[in-house]
């Protein structure tokens, strides 16, 4: 009888803790979709009397061809982004959302973060951006927290897209027992160093533009908020992390995610 060579799968289990934090930059097409996700969890938590902090961070203004297309409304055509749906959800849900309506910057985050919880498990940084080099400054934030922020990294093309969830910059650092837990994840600049650089095919069009011209599935930034809210719901309510990527795409309906393998975990350290 032939037996199946079956990897052991590993989970990162988080502490119990009265505050986190989430911070959400780019409130765009993926983020303005989340967003609302975010902001139930929060009051979900609120009510077990954990406190969770959230930031949203995005420098732009809603533009008519947003309307329809992201998370905004006609009367919102002109306000920033940030405050426009920190304001909406706040009124919804008693919470206190706050909107930095500036572009993210590695060297104003310890400023942006002071006086909240810094321990490795409490805190959530979520990439919703769509260029390489807004990608770069949060990425030195992951690596210069040494583990203690968790990076979550969203992105799409036409009709795919990736949910990449991680805290190590050092994939060596990560320790694994026989009980089945891990000490961390590879950070999602690790797991694909090539989201640090341009991309190949990189042009003018935004999202938008992309949906308007029906070059992009007008769905594709809510499927990647809808997975982007499950890692979220796994980080704030679950406390228990068993999955480091998640990828899909439309055209066939497929997704696939990646479990916390020692040989997966080990292909980041090796570029692969």
């Amino acid at each position: 009888m032939q037996t199946l060579d079956i990897e052991p799968t590993y989970r990162v289990v988080l502490p119990a803790l009265d505050e986190l934090m989430v911070m959400l930059v780019g409130v765009g097409g993926t983020g303005s979709a989340l967003a609302p996700s975010l902001a139930r969890l929060a009051y979900q938590l609120r009510g077990k009397g954990v406190t969770v902090k959230q930031l949203f961070v995005d420098p732009d203004t809603v533009e008519t061809k947003n309307v329809g297309r992201q998370q905004f409304c006609p009367a919102e055509v002109g306000a920033n982004k940030a405050e426009c749906l920190a304001f909406r959800l706040n009124a919804a849900l008693g919470l206190d959302i706050t909107a930095i309506p500036a572009p993210f910057a590695a060297a104003r985050f310890d400023d942006w973060t002071a006086g909240y919880e810094q321990r490795t498990g409490a805190n959530l940084l979520i990439s919703a951006v769509d260029n390489h080099l807004a990608r770069r400054e949060i990425a030195k934030v992951v690596a210069a927290k040494n583990g203690r922020w968790y990076g979550l990294d969203l992105g799409n093309e036409r009709h795919s897209g990736q949910a990449l969830l991680g805290n190590i910059t050092n994939v060596n650092a990560i320790k694994f027992d026989r009980l089945g837990l891990c000490t961390g994840l590879p950070s999602p600049y690790v797991q694909e160093p090539a989201l640090l650089e341009p991309p190949a095919d990189a042009g003018p069009l935004s999202c938008a533009d992309l949906t308007l011209r029906e070059e992009q599935s007008p769905v594709v930034n809510q499927q990647v908020a809808a997975l982007a809210a499950h890692y979220a719901y796994q980080f704030l309510i679950s406390r228990e992390l068993t999955q480091m990527a998640t990828t899909f795409t439309l055209e066939s309906a497929v997704s696939k995610s990646y479990l916390l393998t020692k040989q997966r975990i080990a292909a980041c350290s090796a570029g692969r």
